[in-house]
């Protein structure tokens, strides 16, 4: 295992995977894997275009963290711990998903190589350091088909609007706000029922930032989660933006996870595999165990 030792590219000589290349060495195996995670697929995408590497159009979703008082998710919580809701919007017939649902916990911001500020939100076991909030991710799944290519480039193009906006920060707007399309003032915000638990997020408009068919899926999905969550759609109700995630790379794989390059496997969300935290940690679980017989 070497940290701080960054891969720069990947050896194939017979049209076959032999090791990999970094800034000082080159290591060879038997075995080659890739596993880069999210942030690594657009530097996947790069290796990919330039051996000619078998991949499909891929997907990026893009919404917003929403953040609320615990009370209104608590007909969920009590009963499903990170609940996967899944809605298709009347307007588009697109698919809405909640993803990273974190009960009493924080909005947190995440930083990305390019220094791109995007939202993420977490929970802490301990009770000492639970909120009063709940907030979690509303993200719409958008699939490109020719002769656009670079879905990752588009997540990215619309975070660095809301970035622009916000001084290179998270853009934080209350619901009542989104739904009259106004811009959220430090001092709305101020008197607002939820006050925001990621404190340093600048407040403003996100319809100067989201694509009309995206905020329209949001406005839709948050209006049905209220048929659940009584309250969920209250003008008190806050939205973070942006919430992105890169799934560039949907590479085509063998049962054994080989890419169309010999002896180069490939897992993870960087591969388009897998789209979450337990999905990658199974699919490493896997690719462990085929390691053990001959592939």
């Amino acid at each position: 295992i070497l940290f701080n030792t960054p891969v720069e590219d990947i050896i194939i000589e017979n049209e076959k995977a032999i090791g990999v290349k970094t800034k000082d060495n080159n290591y060879y195996g038997d075995v080659i894997v890739i596993g880069v995670g999210r942030e690594g697929c657009s530097w996947f995408e790069m290796i990919c275009d330039k051996y000619g590497i078998e991949k499909e159009s891929g997907v990026v979703d893009i919404g917003v963290r929403v953040e609320c008082d615990s009370n209104i998710t608590d007909p969920i919580d009590s009963v499903c711990y990170e609940c996967k809701l899944v809605n298709y919007t009347k307007t588009f017939d697109d698919k809405v998903r909640t993803f990273c649902w974190n009960p009493h916990g924080e909005v947190t911001e995440e930083r990305y190589d390019d220094n791109l500020a995007l939202v993420n939100g977490h929970s802490y076991k301990c009770d000492s350091l639970k909120t009063n909030n709940t907030n979690l991710a509303l993200l719409v799944s958008k699939n490109f088909t020719v002769p656009f290519k670079t879905p990752v480039e588009y997540g990215k193009h619309i975070a660095r609007l809301a970035n622009m906006l916000s001084d290179g920060k998270v853009l934080v707007q209350t619901y009542g706000d989104f739904k009259r399309g106004r811009r959220t003032t430090k001092e709305r915000l101020s008197r607002n029922n939820t006050q925001p638990t990621l404190k340093d997020a600048v407040p403003g408009d996100l319809s100067l930032v989201l694509p009309y068919r995206i905020m329209m899926n949001i406005k839709e999905t948050i209006e049905a989660l209220d048929q659940l969550m009584e309250g969920f759609a209250g003008d008190g109700t806050l939205l973070y933006g942006v919430e992105a995630k890169f799934y560039s790379n949907k590479l085509t794989l063998t049962n054994n996870f080989e890419t169309s390059v010999k002896n180069l496997y490939a897992m993870g969300d960087g591969a388009g595999v897998t789209r979450g935290l337990i999905q990658a940690s199974m699919n490493g679980v896997i690719f462990a165990r085929r390691l053990k017989k001959p592939l």
